[in-house]
Parts: C-alpha cells; structure tokens; sequence
C-alpha cells in the first residue's frame, strides 16, 4: 500500500510541474522521462543553460496523453 501513495505522489508532482517556467527534461522523474522522451521525438525544443527545455503546451499535451492512455 505504501508504493501505492509513493507512485501517486510521484506522479502528482508531474502535474505540479506544469506550473512550472521553463520545464526541463531533467526536472521530470527518470521513472516517467523515458515516455516523455518517446513523445517528443520530432517535435522541436530548445536549450537553455545547456539544458533541454520543454514547452508548457508540449509538456501539457502529454500529460492528456498520460491520463488518456497511460505510460507506455
């Protein structure tokens, strides 16, 4: 029961990041980084401080995604 409320925590922390300006691919959890990594392939995203940034309606549109259909 207890990595029940760990993985609900974790994966509420991905929509608390959605709040977030700018989101980096790191900021997201490993567990979940692969799927998100899956989604934006191909799409175009930009650096900043040598980091990879998200855009806001990419990082949102797979969070639909998520809800929608789950990690994969």
């Amino acid at each position: 029961m207890e990595g029940l409320t760990v993985r609900s925590q974790s994966i509420g922390s991905l929509y608390e990041l959605s709040n977030k300006c700018p989101i980096f691919l790191d900021d997201v959890q490993g567990e979940f980084r692969s799927d998100l990594q899956n989604f934006i392939v191909g799409k175009t995203l930009t650096m900043q401080d040598g980091r990879i940034v998200i855009g806001n309606n990419l990082y949102n549109r797979w969070l639909k995604k998520v809800s929608a259909r789950g990690f994969q």
